[in-house]
């Protein structure tokens, strides 16, 4: 009877000791995810921001080159041909007289 009972506490013990290893790795993980939720809305944040100034230099290249169309235009001064190639790859004719801005 003896022998069972020491051996019962015994597998009680390991059983014990098993459980606060895992609780242990439970709260590390816990503890890591936070983290890891942390960074991955730090970057959202980031992405966020970057796309906003990305449109915003989209807008603002647009305004400029519908500005130097116009200019060379007024000026009768002709765009040099790598304007003209990223101008036309970008979806528009300087050419052609058009409402709005090139899709840069």
């Amino acid at each position: 009877m003896e022998s069972e009972r020491i051996s019962c506490e015994r597998q009680r013990q390991v059983v014990q000791s098993k459980l606060r290893s895992q609780a242990a790795e439970i709260d590390r993980l816990e503890a890591e995810s936070s983290e890891q939720r942390l960074s991955i809305n730090l970057l959202q944040s980031e992405v966020a921001r970057l796309k906003r100034a990305q449109r915003t230099n989209v807008q603002d290249l647009a305004h400029t080159a519908a500005l130097l169309v116009s200019i060379s235009r007024a000026k009768g001064v002709a765009l040099d041909v790598r304007t003209l190639d990223i101008l036309r790859r970008r979806g528009w004719d300087p050419g052609k007289h058009q409402a709005g801005a090139p899709r840069l």
